[in-house]
This record gives structure tokens, C-alpha cells and sequence, in this order.
């Protein structure tokens, strides 16, 4: 089973993610390794942070790790289930049995060295354990485990960030950022006619036409309670367009827009929910999904593509501006 293919009923079963794209530069040493993966036909992995009854989390570390270097294990095998693979993982390197409880962060990441670039995929968990006492079963690769606590892991960052080890610094760039989504829940639920102030408040600063909003059907994502993003799926007479794109400055750079994206596109993809959805307005509703964007490259990691002149729809062409490019979601089959 392909990994995207999975995406849509992890994201129903252990929430929606926290969905970043960075940008991280390999030396020549991680560069060959990730040739080697790439060569293998993976480019993407499930990074799990182990909670144990004492609030600590599990780490481990490789034999190439410098003394005292460790890391939260990931892995993930080509065409494996990412659920079953990521306790599979954590079995190997750590030899705890866990609970998967949430989803929290998703990474598209492009590595570069030189002139070339790869794009990799980390899943990112948070996973609970009653076991205390850890043990590789498999020690292939792995030196040690241990467990830390969160002092710990920040103080580890540093560490990982001082090696001036293009894979390692990224290592410590996800835990930051999982670290955050931890702390700080993500939660989306659908917008409704008292949402319209707020919705067209947002709308306007983002310099995005209101005049969509009741049109439309909204989603709100909101952060420790607080609105965080908007989007919303409007019905065209030839397709259903994905418009309404926003992200509050407070939370900008999170990986809000990603995850806004991907819920709506979830939403749109789910039979149920597209029932809801045509009974509230009394209409059949387009099978595809398109958007008019000036950042293409944004919505690539959510599953959309640039198509070819001939598949755009006559109302996409007509309301395409000089600087709007269409793309099209193909849902993974």
C-alpha cells in the first residue's frame, strides 16, 4: 500500500496534523545515504516520540552517533502500513510495545546538497508505553536506548544542531516543532453564519474576496481555542473550487495552511461528508477539485498538480488571472 494512499484514514483516526515544509541542506555524507534510501524507493519515514508513565520519552541512538547523541527512532520500510511499521519500528530500536494516540506533525522536506534536491516525508507521532525498561530487540544500527526527559530533549536539540550534521540538525528542527503541536492542540470544525463576521474579517486581511463567503462551505482551524485559519470548498457550475486560504499572523509558519488544505480536501474526498454537504444546499456537488493560486508550489505536498491546457475547465479558464496558476487534486487511488 502507498504511504499517501494511507494519509486521509491515519489523519481520521489520530487527528489532523500540524503540516510544515522546510528546507534542510545535506552534507556529502547524508547526501549518499539518502541516495541510498531514495535508491530503495523510500523517501519518507515515521518518527515516533514514546511517552512513558513518568513523562519522559524514549530515545535512541546509532552506532555513528557521536557519545551521548540520541534521537527520537523512525523508520519506516518501502510500501509497509505506516501504523504497523511505526510500532514495528519502535519494537526494533527501543523494544517497547506502545499505544498510538496522536498524529501530531507532519514534515515535507526538501533536502538539498548542491544543485540537487529530494523531497522526503517525515510522519510524526506521539505514542504511550506502560513498559519502563527498554532494550533494542534488533541492535542493527542501534547503540543505545534510553529514556529523557523533556529538559532533556531540548537540551539534546543543541547537540544535534552543533553537529553541523545536515540529517541530525533537521532531527532537531522536528522536535522543536512536534514539541509545539504537543503543546498546542490543532482542531477544525465546519464555520456556520455566525462564523461570517470573523470569516470575512480574515478574508479581508488576507485580500481575498468576500463575497464568497455565503456561497461556500467553510472549515476553521483553531489553536488552544483560538482562530487560527479559514478555507472553504465553493461549488462552480463545472467543478468545486478550494478558495478561502487563511492563516492568522500569530500562527503563520506552523504548518496551518498545509493541514487547512488537507482537512478540506479529507472532507471533500469523504462520501459522508459530501452527502452533508449537498443536503444542506439541496445539489449534487462537482466531482473535481481545483483552486487558482499564485503559489503552486504550496499546494503540491497536499496532493494537487499543475494539469495540461486541455483539461481546464471553461470557468477556470474564464477567472484565471495572469499571475493565477489552476491546479487540479487527484485523489492517491
Amino acid at each position: 500500500m502507498y504511504t499517501r494512499q494511507q494519509l486521509p484514514a491515519i489523519r481520521g483516526q489520530f487527528g489532523q496534523p500540524y503540516h510544515l515544509w522546510m528546507t534542510q541542506d545535506f552534507g556529502d555524507l547524508g547526501w549518499n545515504l539518502v541516495q541510498k534510501t531514495v535508491s530503495q524507493r523510500r523517501t519518507h519515514d515515521v518518527t515516533l516520540f514514546i511517552g512513558g508513565a513518568d513523562n519522559r520519552f524514549a530515545l535512541m541512538a546509532k552506532h555513528s552517533y557521536p557519545p551521548g547523541l540520541f534521537r527520537s527512532p523512525s523508520g519506516l520500510h518501502p510500501g509497509e502500513d505506516v501504523i504497523s511499521g511505526a510500532l514495528r519500528e519502535a519494537r526494533e530500536e527501543t523494544g517497547l510495545s506502545l499505544l498510538m494516540k496522536k498524529f501530531v506533525l507532519h514534515i515535507t522536506l526538501d533536502i538539498t546538497h548542491n544543485k540537487d534536491i529530494v523531497t522526503w516525508e517525515s510522519y510524526v507521532f506521539h505514542a504511550t508505553t506502560r513498559e519502563v525498561n527498554m532494550g533494542a530487540a534488533e541492535r542493527r544500527g542501534i547503540q543505545d536506548a534510553r529514556w529523557a526527559s523533556r529538559n532533556q530533549l531540548e537540551k539534546m536539540n543543541e547537540r544535534l544542531v552543533a553537529t553541523e550534521n545536515g540529517g541530525l540538525i533537521y532531527r532537531a528542527r522536528l522536535n522543536e516543532a512536534f514539541l509545539w503541536g504537543l503543546d498546542h492542540g490543532l482542531t477544525f470544525r465546519e464555520g456556520h453564519p455566525k462564523d461570517y463576521p470573523l470569516i470575512e474579517a480574515a478574508l479581508g486581511l488576507a485580500r481575498i474576496d468576500s463575497s464568497i463567503v455565503q456561497h461556500s462551505f467553510w472549515f476553521i482551524a483553531e489553536i488552544d481555542g483560538l482562530l487560527a485559519g479559514t478555507i472553504a470548498l465553493l461549488p462552480r457550475e463545472d467543478h468545486m473550487e478550494l478558495t478561502g486560504l487563511t492563516t492568522e499572523p500569530f500562527f503563520r509558519g506552523r504548518g496551518v495552511g498545509h493541514a487547512l488544505a488537507e482537512y478540506a480536501v479529507d472532507k471533500w474526498g469523504d462520501v459522508d461528508a459530501r452527502n452533508q454537504m449537498m443536503s444542506q444546499r439541496d445539489m449534487a456537488l462537482p466531482d473535481e477539485l481545483w483552486l487558482l493560486t499564485e503559489l503552486p508550489m504550496y499546494f503540491q505536498p497536499v496532493g494537487f498538480h499543475i494539469p495540461n491546457p486541455n483539461e481546464l475547465r471553461p470557468s477556470i479558464k474564464n477567472r484565471r488571472g495572469s499571475r493565477q496558476t489552476a491546479m487540479l487534486y487527484v485523489p492517491p487511488v
